[in-house]
């Protein structure tokens, strides 16, 4: 195969090239149609481009198959995915011949146009745009004229390749991957592959029935043949897996694994949808699941086979969600963040949400931390304002129409369920200001796969309920994010129905409040899958209930003999070199500097024998083996030893690239 078809893509912010863009949603918008179609995206609305009038892309078919050496492709009709915000102006849609690797856009040699007004544009979804006949070509340009802006008009993106998606910038199309961006538009083509031979397609597998514990499912597969000529002797194989099972699941008929699905003669260019209600149910566990699908169309006289498998997983959740997480990027003396909270705060029940604020620009003191600089990064966040529901619902910048879309994300919340069943936390200090915080998270029913465990962190972090300060509107109370403790994997959910463990931190000297007082303070945690960002659960602990009492911490990490650590600069930019300068009032022997990465990993180590009460240390942002690092919180860790005792000190700093 020459080239992959779909594509995977990521977001950021940038100039280049004239065009630029913010990060999206990041949900799947697959279209529901039963038909064939050609894409190079991967069916994610994940950025929002803007900056050009003009934007298409490029099909080329001959260049999919090695072995196929003549490919054309019957178009009928283009599906173009509008973000969910709505604009004034209208788009144009244009089908165009390939001339010397661009577009062939006069108006007499458009092989097809069509103007959508703002009207009937459906944004937030795909818009399906039927040519008058069918057009046939082995390259063909997809154009959409559209005046996008920074405000209400955008383009949606994929992340992944990048090689076939266009914009326009003074009268010529510019590659997106040429300007650095792995970025394939959402426009997709209705029809067929026109070749010698037999291509069938397994368009779509879906499951109907009631997803409960002991329930019967059954699947509904959609199957087109592309071919010219009728096709017989084809079949498809099925398979139903849950996290204990190394192979089918009962097949309900008689008990044993799936057959063999023998299909009827599939006539040539028709389209097929098998529903087998009753003769092809599965039966779910008694309890509480998550699950994965394959399924593969097999024909001895297939010559195209890319189409015909599908995998994908479905989960039955029986646990409800007591809390949703609200996050929110944002900005003071900012007035689109101004409206933003006053909404949340007519919408949210406070009983069941919990927000977050992350301040992640540097210039606004004091509510800025490295890391609400750190969570920003995590979603790809790379402008102001930002909400995300959850995880993975997001809303950029606010428009009229972000009450009605943070209502809906906040509803799709609790109605995905969750797998938790209950919690429990309590926290302890001392006359110091030590704080042991203790949590134990249950999954008393559900089955997960262990490649989901894995991707599952908690996180635990401090917010400070700000009220009345400069650059908030008033009699808003303002959760905002100070620090984070710890993340903590999920690993314990790999042998047991429990998570447990204590994590320590000093609320005097770990993070600085911003109303002077811990008061205010609060504990929240929350675990998430860090490869899908959905959380499954959130909770909180008020300062104002930490019980008194003897914090165990080891000796080492009791700073008996006075200390001063410092790191500047901090942030520190990849170009400069960050200073770690630490003194103790005793003689140190040895000091090791060991700096880890946001994950747990050892980085860097450097070795020092000072022999007194001072030493420097020098980091370029560079590992063990003189590779630069990547942007983010590192954990700086100093251990000194005196008169023949090691103590540790830690301090977090921010490497910016």
């Amino acid at each position: 195969m020459k080239r992959n078809i779909f594509l995977i893509i990521i977001l950021t912010f940038s100039l280049l090239g004239a065009v630029e863009h913010y990060n999206a949603t990041g949900r799947n918008v697959s279209p529901s149609v039963r038909d064939t179609l050609f894409y190079y995206h991967n069916n994610t609305d994940d950025q929002y481009w803007f900056g050009s009038e003009s934007w298409a892309v490029k099909f080329e078919f001959n260049e999919l198959f090695e072995d196929i050496d003549s490919l054309a492709f019957e178009a009928e009709g283009a599906n173009i995915f509008l973000p969910g915000i709505t604009g004034s102006d209208p788009i144009t849609i244009k089908l165009c011949e390939d001339r010397s690797g661009q577009p062939l856009t006069h108006q007499d040699s458009l092989l097809f146009t069509s103007t959508l007004q703002a009207s009937e544009i459906q944004y937030q979804n795909w818009n399906y745009i039927p040519f008058s006949n069918a057009i046939t070509d082995t390259t063909l340009w997809l154009v959409v004229d559209y005046p996008t802006n920074s405000t209400d008009q955008f383009i949606s993106a994929s992340v992944i390749g990048g090689m076939q998606s266009y914009f326009l910038n003074n009268g010529y199309y510019n590659n997106m991957f040429g300007i650095s961006y792995d970025s394939e538009f959402l426009f997709s083509l209705n029809g067929r592959l026109l070749f010698e031979g037999i291509d069938l397609d397994l368009v779509s597998i879906d499951w109907e029935g009631v997803f409960l514990p002991g329930s019967l499912i059954y699947p509904k597969f959609t199957i087109k043949n592309n071919s010219d000529i009728s096709v017989s002797d084809s079949y498809i194989s099925l398979t139903l897996n849950d996290p204990n099972s190394s192979y089918e699941l009962l097949y309900a008929s008689d008990s044993t694994s799936c057959p063999q699905i023998d299909l009827p003669v599939l006539n040539a260019n028709e389209i097929y949808t098998f529903d087998f209600t009753d003769s092809l149910m599965f039966i779910l566990p008694d309890r509480a699941s998550q699950y994965q699908f394959a399924a593969e169309l097999f024909c001895e006289v297939d010559s195209l086979t890319f189409n015909n498998s599908k995998e994908d997983e479905f989960q039955v959740y029986t646990e409800q969600l007591n809390k949703v997480l609200i996050e929110n990027a944002i900005l003071l003396n900012d007035s689109n963040s101004n409206s933003i909270w006053l909404d949340q705060s007519s919408i949210l029940d406070t009983s069941n949400c919990i927000t977050v604020n992350y301040f992640a620009n540097f210039v606004d003191e004091p509510f800025f931390n490295n890391d609400s600089y750190a969570r920003y990064h995590y979603y790809d966040l790379m402008g102001f304002p930002a909400t995300i529901v959850n995880g993975y619902n997001k809303l950029l910048g606010y428009t009229t129409n972000y009450s009605s879309q943070l209502s809906e994300f906040y509803a799709e919340a609790f109605s995905n369920g969750t797998f938790i069943s209950s919690d429990t936390c309590y926290a302890f200090f001392n006359e110091v200001g030590d704080v042991g915080f203790y949590y134990e998270i249950e999954n008393s029913q559900t089955q997960l796969f262990n490649s989901f465990i894995n991707d599952l962190s908690l996180k635990i972090g401090i917010i400070e309920n700000v009220l009345n300060e400069p650059g908030i509107p008033l009699d808003i109370t303002l959760p905002v994010f100070t620090y984070l403790v710890a993340e903590v994997e999920a690993s314990q959910f790999l042998s047991s129905s429990i998570i447990s463990d204590s994590v320590l931190f000093n609320m005097n000297d770990d993070y600085t409040t911003i109303t002077n007082t811990s008061d205010n303070c609060e504990v929240v945690f929350w675990l998430q899958n860090d490869e899908t960002k959905e959380i499954f659960h959130v909770n909180k602990l008020p300062f104002t209930e930490f019980q008194p009492g003897l914090v165990s911490l080891d000796e080492d990490e009791i700073p008996i003999i006075s200390q001063s650590l410092n790191i500047f600069p901090n942030p520190c930019r990849s170009n400069e070199l960050m200073n770690i300068a630490f003194s103790i009032s005793n003689t140190m022997q040895s000091a090791e500097l060991k700096i880890y990465n946001i994950k747990g990993q050892l980085v860097k180590t450097i070795i020092q024998e000072p022999d007194s009460q001072n030493v420097s240390f020098i980091w370029n942002g560079k590992n063990d083996v003189n590779k630069q690092v990547s942007s983010g919180i590192y954990l700086m860790q100093i251990n000194a030893k005196v008169n023949g005792k090691e103590y540790k000190y830690h301090k977090k700093s921010l490497l910016i690239r």
